[in-house]
């Protein structure tokens, strides 16, 4: 019995790689498993026209305990979550994550780092970000 059931969860999971692998075939993510449980913080990344836009929750940290750097198409937002308790209380259960964090995001085009814009408000961050130059589409007039 128990084989039997191991084999489902089996299945099911090899079924959710297939399905996002066509997704990923015609550039569309499903993002079933995007980053392990308990990844912080949790963000969203998409491009809005010529920007690329990174959301991230980070409720309870002091905007000035955040650090965003970008170099070419890479993203990385870093900071520290303060404990609320004191140092010598007796902690029963933690389920909020305290201390140094760190995330790097990959963008699927490079940004200009002088267009980069950060906002914080209600424990979100949006970070805005023009593509560079390079990377944007270019309209050519023809000559005839």
């Amino acid at each position: 019995m128990w084989r039997n059931n191991w084999l489902s969860f089996y299945d099911m999971d090899k079924t959710l790689d297939e399905v996002e692998r066509l997704f990923n075939a015609v550039n569309r993510p499903l993002g079933l498993r995007s980053v392990p449980r308990g990844t912080f913080p949790p963000i969203n990344v998409y491009n809005q026209g010529d920007k690329s836009v990174l959301v991230a929750e980070v409720p309870g940290i002091d905007p000035g305990k955040l650090g965003l750097t970008v170099l070419d198409d890479t993203v990385t937002l870093t900071g520290t979550r303060e404990s609320e308790e004191d140092a010598k209380a007796q902690v029963f259960r933690r389920e909020r994550p305290v201390g140094e964090f760190s995330r790097t995001v990959t963008l699927p085009d490079a940004v200009n780092p002088n267009t980069v814009k950060a906002e914080y408000q209600d424990g979100v961050l949006r970070v805005t970000m023009e593509k560079a130059e390079a990377v944007k589409a270019r309209q050519i007039p023809i000559q005839s």
